[in-house]
């Protein structure tokens, strides 16, 4: 019996042990955290003022909000408060690479006290300096940018809102649980919205590719001109204005209405897929088999609904 017991404590001992270091990059255990990368020694704490040229933003956060944002200062800028007195290696992390700029939570290291620290992040970027990526990785928090300009901007936020008002080349944006709300500005080659339990609202100026997909919530898109859009909601009201016809538009609701506002000379083919809903239309449609002709039908439109209605409507100019 004791050296059963003794076996079983051995096996309860290794668990907790496995558990408390095992785990890497922000696994917390009794409110103690291990957070680990590479470089970390190479890393600096603390708010600073970055002198070297800075052509690449790279950020991971843990916990907080987190705000990108163009100024007309000169040089980037690395400014973070919290709700208690931080120790140096819960302050936020730098480390210039070259011409990318790696921001991290805190230092790199084992058994962390990262509880309840109510940490905020501000990373100010002249906006006379055009970056060639933005990477930003947030945990629990809501992240903000706006006011920069970037070829390729990507950011995530696992619980909590995304608000964007920028320009750039390529946008990838999602949120697993929180809003997603963008203000594009200029033009893209292409814009990628998810989100899993929240909804989406894009005003955009020209878009080459439009995708965006929601899991449970609604979709809400304006643009001056896309090109290609294809959008799925799988329970939500999905609304898309369009001030130009889009050369292909693909459209899939299984739960929620469908509204699309087109212009009223749209050179369109549109075909509908409706389970249970009906369809309802504006524009002067010419029935031709199983399709929706206006025009000169040209534009390729495709909506599908398992259950929910399609409305295309005529688009107003302002």
């Amino acid at each position: 019996m004791k050296s059963g017991m003794k076996v079983w404590k051995g096996l309860v001992a290794a668990l907790v042990l496995t558990v408390m270091t095992g785990c890497l990059g922000g696994c917390s255990f009794w409110q103690v955290t291990n957070y680990v990368y590479q470089n970390g020694e190479k890393y600096t704490a603390g708010d600073r003022s970055i002198t070297e040229k800075i052509e690449t933003i790279d950020v991971d956060y843990l916990d907080g909000d987190v705000r990108l944002v163009g100024t007309d200062a000169a040089e980037v800028s690395i400014r973070e408060t919290a709700g208690k007195e931080l120790s140096e290696k819960q302050k936020v992390h730098t480390w210039v690479d070259g011409t990318t700029l790696y921001v991290r939570f805190c230092a790199s290291a084992k058994g962390l006290d990262l509880f309840n620290l109510k940490k905020h992040l501000e990373i100010s970027i002249p906006k006379d300096v055009k970056l060639s990526g933005v990477k930003v990785e947030i945990s629990s928090g809501d992240l903000n940018c706006s006011d920069f300009e970037a070829n390729d901007v990507k950011v995530s936020s696992s619980s909590g809102n995304v608000t964007g008002s920028f320009a750039a080349g390529k946008i990838k944006i999602s949120a697993s649980s929180g809003d997603i709300t963008l203000n594009q500005n200029g033009s893209s080659d292409e814009i990628s919205l998810s989100a899993s339990s929240g909804q989406v609202r894009a005003e955009m100026e020209t878009v080459g590719k439009l995708n965006v997909e929601v899991s449970s919530g609604k979709i809400f898109t304006s643009a001056k001109s896309v090109k290609e859009c294809k959008a799925r909601s799988s329970s939500g009201s999905c609304e898309f204005r369009f001030e130009e016809t889009p050369e292909k538009c693909d459209i899939g609701a299984s739960s929620g209405n469908v509204t699309i506002y087109l212009p009223e000379k749209a050179d369109v083919t549109a075909n509908f897929e409706l389970s249970s809903g009906k369809l309802y239309y504006e524009q002067a449609f010419t029935k031709k088999g199983d399709s929706y002709v206006c025009g000169s039908g040209a534009n390729q439109l495709k909506v599908e609904t398992s259950s929910g209605d399609v409305n295309v409507k005529l688009l107003v100019a302002e």
